[in-house]
């Protein structure tokens, strides 16, 4: 992913991918992982989106070759790992 992620944007505009303006997954996992990622923003964080573009950051950063989604999916574990316990 070339593009930075715009810090103005809603959890749901995070740089997505799009087709036609609408989300685009092309597996049903994925979808999946965009819901629980916006869970765990809105719970945890009271819709706070900015621990999770840290972790997208970092993620895409860390492996720039792999799928969006997989690196939604490492952004996610990552932020779940770093929750405080409740």
């Amino acid at each position: 992913m070339s593009t930075p992620l715009n810090p103005a944007l809603s959890l749901s505009e995070l740089d997505l991918p799009r087709r036609n303006g609408e989300l685009a997954f092309d597996a049903p996992w994925q979808s999946t992982v965009f819901a629980l990622a916006a869970a765990v923003v809105d719970h945890a964080y009271g819709g706070d989106r900015e621990p999770f573009r840290r972790q997208l950051i970092k993620a895409v950063a860390a492996e720039p070759d792999r799928p969006y989604w997989e690196s939604w999916t490492a952004a996610l574990e990552a932020l779940v790992a770093t929750l405080p316990d409740r």
